[in-house]
């Protein structure tokens, strides 16, 4: 089988990345929202097989994601925009789900999953579109050990989507830091990048076949992932500078706009 990842590609893959690491540093989420949709079209084109593309897209996005989510995690701390303690005991519930979950995926019809996947992109739309902005700090008295177990089921939602989850992750850290929503971001970043990193861990441990012809590793394209890290590595980092400078509701309306065009986009192609 000939290479077939083309200059072309390499950019476009850089610049996807570049742009959802603003969108992971600005919004909080995972990047799983653009890197899933953009990889189930570009795996094909580049020679993955068929029978496991949307599992393959989901395994990419979250490696993917580990870059992006590690890079917000960074400059949020450099910000000192981190609780270290709520973000670790929300993260190490995500883990456990994130270990067990890939080896349901592989098992799952591709076409559901896509359905799946189109779901909860519908999901971060909406969630997107009608967020409650206000930053008011309002008086909770809360155990965060309930971080725990709501670690462990929304960690099992973003590993099945491949999104990350940080969508789900924000406005959990949300009630519980007490209305603080930039400090809701930054702390989510830890979630986020130990959902993501542990599933791909997962994913990798599942199947180590290795294809030198277009640099996939199982599940993995390593080739894929390492592009639209690398974008994303240096978009998160203008991303976390753009959260205390940008209108977030309006950018958040925008976007939520683009995704629902995504989701229209993924159902049309599916076939059951």
């Amino acid at each position: 089988m000939e290479l077939r990842i083309s200059i072309l590609l390499i950019i476009s893959l850089l610049l996807i990345g570049l742009f959802t690491g603003v969108l992971a540093g600005l919004l909080g989420i995972g990047g799983g929202v653009v890197f899933v949709p953009v990889l189930l079209t570009v795996l094909p084109l580049i020679g993955v097989d068929n029978s496991i593309v949307t599992v393959s897209a989901v395994a990419t996005s979250l490696f993917a994601g580990s870059f992006a989510s590690a890079s917000s995690l960074f400059n949020h701390a450099k910000k000192n925009n981190v609780l270290l303690k709520e973000g670790l005991i929300f993260g190490f519930g995500t883990i456990i789900s994130a270990l067990i979950v890939p080896n349901i995926i592989v098992s799952i019809n591709p076409e559901i999953l896509k359905v799946i996947i189109s779901f909860f992109i519908f999901i971060v739309a909406v969630k997107l579109f009608f967020a409650n902005s206000k930053t008011e700090v309002v008086a909770r008295k809360v155990n965060t050990n309930w971080l725990f177990p709501l670690g462990i089921f929304f960690g099992g939602i973003a590993s099945i989507s491949g999104l990350g989850g940080g969508i789900f992750y924000v406005p959990i850290l949300y009630y519980f830091l007490q209305g603080d929503l930039k400090l809701s971001v930054g702390t989510s970043t830890i979630v986020i990048f130990l959902t993501m990193f542990s599933s791909t861990v997962s994913f990798a441990l599942l199947n180590n076949e290795w294809n030198s012809n277009i640099f996939q590793l199982g599940y993995l394209n390593v080739a894929s992932a390492l592009l639209l890290g690398i974008g994303a590595i240096i978009g998160a980092y203008f991303g976390v500078k753009l959260i205390f400078k940008v209108p977030i509701p309006t950018f958040r309306r925008i976007f939520s706009v683009f995704l629902i065009v995504v989701v229209i986009k993924i159902m049309l192609g599916i076939k059951l």
